[in-house]
């Protein structure tokens, strides 16, 4: 009998906190949250991918906070997994705090870029407990964690340095997910946050630079 697909939702930058001309927008982002909660439940969504800056600032409030935690328990009972890695708004330590906490939630959090790439390697399991994912969960690599500074270096040597860090890195990861495929057919997936090549920024809209 064969196994229906797997269901994979990915979505990224909720921003939530953020503030727009000065206006808390608690409600938008609540309504944002039952929305994606409806979606994963009508389309049976097995695995949700958040790939960076769930929160606005590295400080999140209460609010944002309570908005957060509410949704990650009110879909454990339609998505089986969800994976969620830090973005450059986020603040890694304090997105990873209650990582073993709400691992008995199904919810996977890797807040920073680790030494040991089977820290980023997640093999999800379906009901059965047999791989159906492995994921790749690469967090934002900030520029400290992968690139070694040095005297004299110019503009364009640390942005290769920087580059060269990334691929580096990303390739680390998918090299030990590729060796844990235990059949040819086990889907692997990897996350980022980001720059796309070509992309554009406006003054004053929010958005930082970041690595492509």
């Amino acid at each position: 009998m064969n196994k229906p697909p797997l269901r994979v939702l990915h979505t990224s930058d909720w921003h939530i906190g953020r503030t727009l001309y000065g206006r808390k927008r608690y409600e938008s982002f609540a309504a944002f949250l039952l929305w994606l909660g409806e979606t994963i439940r009508e389309e049976r969504v097995d695995v949700l991918v958040v790939a960076g800056d769930v929160f606005d600032t590295s400080a999140p409030s209460n609010r944002s906070q309570e908005l957060y935690y509410r949704f990650l328990c009110r879909i454990r009972e339609h998505c089986r997994h969800v994976v969620i890695v830090a973005g450059n708004h986020d603040s890694p330590s304090f997105l990873a705090a209650p990582k073993e906490l709400l691992r008995a939630l199904n919810v996977h959090v890797i807040g920073a870029m680790s030494d040991d790439p089977a820290e980023e390697t997640l093999v999800l399991r379906g009901r059965d407990g047999e791989p159906e994912l492995i994921v790749c969960a690469v967090p934002y690599l900030r520029d400290r964690d992968i690139r070694t500074s040095e005297a004299g270096e110019s503009l364009e040597d640390k942005e290769a340095k920087l580059l060269e860090g990334i691929r580096r890195h990303y390739a680390a990861v998918c090299a030990l997910a590729a060796s844990e495929r235990s059949r040819p057919d086990l889907p692997l997936l990897a996350t980022g946050h980001l720059f796309a090549a070509g992309g554009l920024t406006q003054e004053g809209d929010g958005v930082r630079q970041l690595y492509v």
